[in-house]
């Protein structure tokens, strides 16, 4: 039984695309990235602090999604869960790619995905996809408190894996 739920564990890191940081090495240089929230907030990414301009020095997950991608809703839905649980502890920080959505889609989604972070959805958004060479959505990316980056999760991934990687952490 032991044996059996190891070697499921084991495929099911190949099937959902997960790769540690150690895998794929990417280097952020000192560029800012400005990206502005859907409540109009704008937040600043810089290497040299921390990242995240607001992140208050804790670990976080950054989220990039679509509205157009059908998997994109469903673990939406799966960090609210993780978000629930993990409270105050973490940041989540949600990113829509599509530039040329509108708005109230963007609210829509937000809405049924029952979300309570922050969404971005305007600024530097296709630089951010291509410093960290995202291909796929979902794409999230884990990184601790000081903004380095522990692991990037490539397509549908469990929230149970990502819970893992978040106790890992605190």
């Amino acid at each position: 039984m032991t044996k059996t739920i190891m070697i499921l564990t084991f495929i099911s890191l190949f099937i959902v695309g997960c790769k540690n940081n150690n895998e794929q090495q990417i280097v952020i240089q000192e560029e800012k990235y400005s990206l502005i929230s859907l409540d109009s907030d704008k937040v600043v990414f810089n290497k040299q602090e921390s990242l995240l301009s607001n992140n208050h020095n804790k670990p976080y997950l950054l989220v990039f999604l679509s509205t157009w991608c059908d998997y994109c809703l469903g673990q939406a839905q799966h960090i609210a869960n993780i978000q629930e649980e993990f409270g105050d502890k973490i940041n989540i920080y949600g990113v829509f790619i599509d530039k040329d959505e509108k708005e109230e889609d963007l609210k829509k989604f937000v809405k049924n995905a029952n979300t309570k972070f922050t969404w971005f959805y305007k600024g530097d958004i296709l630089k951010l996809i291509d410093t960290y060479q995202i291909k796929t959505f979902p794409f999230i990316l884990l990184s601790d408190k000081n903004g380095n980056l522990v692991m990037n999760y490539d397509g549908i991934t469990p929230e149970e894996m990502i819970i893992f990687d978040i106790k890992k952490l605190l």
